[in-house]
C-alpha cells in the first residue's frame, strides 16, 4: 500500500485558495490623449414614441387607473350589448307569440270549416 501524501501547505503571499488563481493586476489610469477618440456616426434615427420607463415593479403592481378606466369602459360596452340583445330577444319573443296565435286561429278556422263541410254532406247526401 502506498503511503498517503499530504498536500503541500501553501505559505507565503500567493495563497489564493484551491483554484490557484493569479492576482488581478490593476492597470494604471491612462490619459485621454493616449486613447483614440471614437468616431461618431451621423445617422438620423427615427424618433420613437415608446415608453421605456417601465420597471418590473410597475409590471407586477396592481393595474393603474387608466387600466381600470379601460376595463370599466369594456364592461359598460358589454352591458350595453347585453341590453340591446335582451330588447331584441323580447321583440322576437313577442313576434313569435303573435305568429303562434295567428297559426292557432287559422287551424281552428280550418277545423271549423271542415266540420261544417262534413255536416252539410250529412244533411245533403250527394245524388247519384
Amino acid at each position: 500500500m502506498a503511503p498517503a501524501h499530504d498536500p503541500p501547505a501553501h505559505t507565503g503571499e500567493h495563497d489564493l485558495g484551491e483554484h490557484d488563481e493569479q492576482p488581478v493586476q490593476v492597470a494604471e489610469p491612462t490619459t485621454q490623449s493616449s486613447k483614440p477618440s471614437p468616431h461618431i456616426l451621423d445617422i438620423d434615427l427615427p424618433q420613437s414614441d415608446l415608453d421605456l420607463t417601465t420597471t418590473f415593479e410597475s409590471i407586477l403592481s396592481e393595474p393603474q387607473s387608466r387600466d381600470e378606466a379601460a376595463e370599466v369602459q369594456i364592461v359598460q360596452k358589454r352591458a350595453s350589448n347585453v341590453l340591446k340583445l335582451t330588447q331584441e330577444n323580447e321583440k322576437l319573443q313577442a313576434e313569435l307569440r303573435a305568429m303562434t296565435a295567428r297559426l292557432e286561429a287559422a287551424e281552428r278556422r280550418q277545423q271549423e270549416l271542415a266540420e261544417r263541410a262534413a255536416r252539410s254532406r250529412e244533411r245533403n247526401p250527394p245524388s247519384s
